[in-house]
């Protein structure tokens, strides 16, 4: 693997604790927190907790802090930007606040993770709307023609990972967005596993919602994400909850309640309508010390080096026996996700389920794959060749044994 990162790995590697007892590839599912950022965090959440609401001004202070440091990595405005609990609030705020008709049609992938798929199931349980699903395909052509093919005139929004959370495929985002844009379609991107990847800029893909989380990628507090709104689609994406910090009127309408006459709401006027209620502000306020822990680094040179590293682990996996990746070759339909098949010295198929938990046993930490029957495997900006050794050999170890384990 070349050196490309223009950063010391090894000292990234240093502050973080946990790959001194395992080998990590799976921040596409859940990141881990550098020591740095976890002090902060920490920090944070005791003021709030040791101080309540004395304490919440200056917490607020830097939870908007962190809204700005997103907003500029995404381009984005803040006032386009909810706070949330993670991407699967961002889908369900989108699919529970958009007016639905009868009759309309919402189109998915087939390789969307249940966060995108089952609130829209839901919604089509209800009776709100029909989900039809699109094909994607390794060639972006293909995946962009089965698009076009899909939409109907009763078509009202189009759903779709940024990245297959099953294949590591990159989807073409902005291709997809114009030909839904250009029949008055809507679009919800799925950013959970693109932002921290590549440059992620909703407005230049042409979005109109974007949802992602910041445990992933970028290596965050569990339990934040955050849901982009155009900020055009503010009037009309109304809250499915509200409470306080939903309106700008609350303790005025409050007052006014008769239990008679009801009370006039006014939404706030920008994302944070989509916030109510009290919440541990403490871990928002740590999300924008993550973002500056990784720009630290340098974006660009943790894009090269996890682009390195997933060069380097096709390769190698691709010349085991009886191995399959899924995963495109080429950077720009790709990502740092990479998954991978497996079959014994019969050609019989592994359970990807089984070996996925033998490596677990044995310290490599990923997950598995359904559709494809595999594994996942995530090269991060920690990620080093001692990693992708240890995997190689382990994996090498099962097949030549004859997989039966």
């Amino acid at each position: 693997m070349q050196a490309t990162t223009g950063y010391d790995v090894a000292a990234a590697r240093a502050a973080l604790p946990a790959l001194r007892d395992v080998t990590y590839l799976n921040v596409g599912t859940e990141g881990i927190m550098a020591e740095p950022v976890l002090r902060e965090h920490l920090r944070a959440v005791a003021w709030h907790e040791t101080h309540g609401h004395y304490g919440q001004a200056a917490v607020l202070e830097l939870l908007e802090a962190s809204r700005a440091r997103l907003a500029r990595l995404l381009d984005v405005a803040p006032d386009e930007l909810a706070l949330t609990t993670n991407a699967t609030d961002g889908v369900n705020l989108v699919a529970f606040g958009h007016a639905w008709a009868p009759g309309d049609e919402v189109l998915l992938s087939d390789q969307e993770h249940p966060a995108v798929t089952f609130p829209f199931f839901n919604l089509q349980r209800q009776g709100r709307a029909q989900v039809r699903i699109f094909r994607i395909d390794p060639d972006a052509t293909r995946t962009l023609a089965n698009f076009r093919g899909a939409l109907t005139d009763r078509t009202r929004m189009a759903v779709f990972s940024h990245v297959s959370c099953e294949t590591g495929i990159r989807l073409p985002a902005a291709e997809l967005c114009a030909a839904a844009g250009a029949r008055g379609v809507l679009t919800l991107v799925d950013g959970a596993q693109s932002v921290g990847q590549f440059p992620v800029h909703p407005r230049a893909i042409g979005a109109d919602f974007l949802t992602g989380n910041g445990h992933k990628w970028l290596c965050g507090p569990k339990g934040t994400g955050f849901l982009y709104v155009a900020s055009r689609h503010l009037p009309d994406l109304l809250p499915p909850y509200v409470g306080a910090g939903s309106l700008t009127n609350a303790a005025l309408a409050a007052r006014r309640y008769d239990g008679l006459d009801g009370i006039e709401l006014a939404f706030e006027p920008s994302a944070r309508r989509y916030e109510y209620g009290t919440r541990n502000l403490g871990r928002f306020a740590a999300l924008g010390g993550a973002i500056d822990y990784l720009e630290g680094f340098g974006w660009e040179a943790i894009w090269r080096h996890q682009a390195a590293c997933a060069a380097t682990l096709k390769e190698r996996l691709a010349e085991l026996p009886g191995a399959t990746v899924h995963t495109p070759s080429g950077w720009d339909a790709s990502c740092g996700l990479v998954t991978a098949s497996f079959r014994d010295r019969a050609g019989a198929p592994l359970d990807g389920i089984a070996l996925s938990r033998w490596l677990w046993r044995q310290g490599i930490i990923q997950r598995r794959v359904t559709e494809p029957n595999g594994i996942r495997l995530s090269c991060a900006y920690f990620t080093d060749e001692s990693d992708i050794d240890r995997l190689i050999a382990t994996l090498r170890e099962h097949l030549d044994s004859g997989a039966s384990r």
